[in-house]
């Protein structure tokens, strides 16, 4: 028991509130907090130890009629450490908006079922069962509701080793913005995931969506989707190119169901007189890489210091493919502006054995980062993992990352995917983070005016909503600092003209704006 407890500052168990890893360094840590991590908090552990025994006295034989009442199960084994009305006790309250590790329904209830590795959150899926997670979370939810809990701001100030960042909300009520790029000093253009692309012009919204663009695909509750990734060419100043990653689809009745399919896209065109023109498609899947999976798309693109063009294409859930020549998914692909295969690909040779001729590297679960290094113009690439094993590599030619015979985490419902952690003539990671903290965008901090993090990787976490900075030496991760916190789940992160850096914030729908407090 004592070996799973890993308790952090302030013993917060909130589905995890806060956590405390073997992989994460603390910077300006005081001695009383570095006693905590280091031992010094064993009585604290006993104390916590305690506070469960009672909990796990409570454990039911069987069903009840009691426990298929959320409040009920609330009051039976939640409210001795978060308190009888969410206000918190040992463990830290639910009113405050936050929750670090988790950002929607289907996370919460997974953090309650499985636990998080790592920290002193413990599995109840052993105790409860689905629908008793399911009712006290549902209980806990309306209560927030019920009290007007939202989420607080985003500090305007956060405090690092080198420098306090002011962060500056510059937009906020947006639908899930995915990228950016700026085409000049002044101007940005964005896509939001439901399918809009819009500008952001001297830091203001321009809230008209950009007309004519390509036709989202559309889930079968209705709502539209599928616009991610944007970058432009490198010569964009000289043609106006804008890339333009999104999900096609093709629908079609299965008896009397509509059954849309849908496949990663890439469109270019250019901005005219607030309209998309010139359309061509860059890289168009194949009818047989149609499927009906709404996600796992990866859907990243990033230009080299060559000019080629790289995209990830995540498993879309058929998790072998990954490991299939002659399927796009679970791939990072190389091609030219114009999407013809590069000549010098790894597997250009084998077209005629069904090989996709744009295969650069291979074995990814859903690559959702990559910035190219400013001056090794390695290409490296950000790994959303399973539950575990989200990791950074670096993009090599041929490379096989493993998934899903070698990971280093679980499958998202708990079961071991693979005994192995890694094989013979598979790519270990540079880097790993257990649990999963949901890598988003990553980007090589080269700002002048943040000289203290020349070259450190600025790694976006999704579900545990922070901004990570990287420092490496080579290929190895010498110390690791979180920057931002608590601000929602990051997407992107892209440095501008001026030296700032903007953040996509994804479910709260913000843009901010980072500098150096002067």
């Amino acid at each position: 028991m004592l070996k799973q407890l890993n308790l952090s500052r302030d013993l917060n168990c909130k589905f995890v509130r806060s956590y405390s890893s073997n992989r994460t360094h603390v910077v300006n840590s005081s001695a009383s907090e570095h006693w905590r991590r280091r031992g010094g908090g064993f009585i604290e552990k006993w104390r916590l130890l305690g506070a469960l025994i009672p909990i796990l006295w409570l454990v039911p034989n069987g069903s009840s009629q009691d426990l298929d009442d959320g409040a009920k199960i609330y009051a039976t084994f939640c409210a001795q450490c978060h308190g009888p009305n969410l206000e918190g006790g040992q463990a830290s309250s639910f009113l405050d908006g936050i929750w670090n590790y988790a950002s929607g329904y289907n996370l919460h209830r997974d953090n309650i079922k499985f636990g998080i590795p790592g920290t002193q959150m413990i599995a109840w899926g052993s105790v409860l069962k689905d629908e008793q997670i399911e009712a006290v979370l549902n209980f806990i939810l309306e209560r927030e509701k019920e009290m007007g809990v939202q989420p607080p701001p985003p500090n305007p100030l956060s405090e690092t080793e080198h420098y306090n960042l002011k962060v500056e909300v510059l937009a906020e009520g947006l639908e899930q913005p995915w990228g950016i790029e700026f085409l000049d000093d002044r101007t940005a253009v964005f896509s939001e995931f439901p399918g809009r692309l819009r500008l952001l012009v001297d830091g203001q919204v321009d809230y008209r969506p950009i007309a004519n663009t390509p036709k989202p695909a559309t889930r079968p509750s209705g709502q539209s989707f599928g616009f991610m990734d944007v970058a432009l060419h490198p010569n964009y100043a000289e043609n106006g190119w804008i890339y333009l990653c999104c999900i096609d689809e093709v629908p079609e009745i299965v008896g009397d169901e509509p059954n849309r399919r849908c496949a990663t896209r890439i469109v270019r065109g250019r901005i005219v007189d607030h309209r998309w023109v010139d359309e061509e498609v860059v890289y168009d899947p194949r009818p047989e890489d149609y499927t009906v999976v709404y996600d796992h798309f990866g859907a990243r693109m990033l230009f080299d210091h060559e000019g080629y063009l790289y995209l990830s294409i995540g498993d879309r859930g058929r998790m072998l493919d990954s490991q299939s020549l002659a399927r796009p998914e679970g791939k990072f692909h190389r091609m030219h502006d114009d999407g013809r295969p590069v000549d010098s690909n790894p597997y250009n040779s084998l077209e005629k054995y069904g090989v996709l001729p744009t295969v650069y590297a291979y074995g990814t679960r859903n690559a959702q980062g990559m910035a190219l290094h400013p001056e090794t113009h390695e290409v490296w690439a950000a790994e959303h993992g399973p539950m575990g094993g989200d990791e950074i590599n670096v993009v090599k030619a041929g490379a096989n990352y493993g998934w899903p015979l070698a990971t280093k985490g679980l499958d998202r419902d708990g079961t071991v995917q693979t005994p192995h952690k890694s094989l013979p003539g598979m790519v270990e990671p540079i880097h790993y983070w257990i649990p999963s903290p949901a890598v988003g965008g990553i980007e090589f901090s080269t700002s002048p005016l943040f000289p203290d993090w020349k070259n450190n990787l600025l790694v976006g976490f999704l579900k545990h909503q922070q901004i990570v900075r990287i420092v490496l030496d080579g290929h190895t991760v010498a110390k690791e600092e979180v920057v931002m916190k608590e601000s929602g789940r990051v997407r992107e992160i892209k440095t501008g003209p001026d030296g700032s850096l903007y953040v996509l914030i994804d479910r709260r729908g913000m843009i901010l704006r980072l500098t150096p407090e002067k």
